[in-house]
């Protein structure tokens, strides 16, 4: 709480301290539903959908982050920085691509791919996480456990 309260009283890049705040408000959110969860048990379904919508909404703000400080907020300066060092990126997972030659002409070609790859395995997270939890509270509350 200490570390949030001198980011408000110091509120100097709102831009990158917003994301640091959310990010930051995490474990007061994990601890508060975690705790009514052990207080009020029938309501834990509940408070487990609150906690995992919240930590898809981290994860999204985290990666907000790190293109915020990485590169001002512009992704291209993102993938410029990591152009600068891709001897260091691994080339990203293709689907059967395998058997085709390598598509990245340039180690900026490389580093877009990267970062591409990145922000679209944190959307899919944020778009999945949230409705695996509601699907397993539905099949909670309607005592459906897929057995037989």
């Amino acid at each position: 709480m200490w570390h949030m309260t001198s980011h408000l009283r110091r509120f100097n890049q709102p831009f990158v301290q917003r994301k640091i705040l959310a990010i930051l408000w995490m474990s007061p959110v994990y601890g508060a539903t975690s705790w009514l969860s052990l207080v009020l048990p029938e309501y834990e379904g509940y408070f487990a959908v609150i906690k995992d919508f919240y930590e898809a909404y981290v994860i999204y703000q985290f990666m907000s982050f790190l293109i915020a400080v990485l590169g001002k907020g512009d992704r291209e300066a993102v993938v410029d920085l990591l152009a600068q060092h891709a001897d260091h990126l691994k080339p990203p997972f293709r689907l059967f691509g395998c058997c085709l030659p390598n598509p990245y002409d340039s180690p900026r070609s490389m580093a877009d791919a990267v970062l591409l790859q990145c922000q679209s395995f944190t959307m899919q997270f944020v778009f999945f996480r949230p409705l695996t939890t509601i699907g397993i509270f539905l099949c909670n509350n309607f005592q459906y456990y897929g057995w037989g």
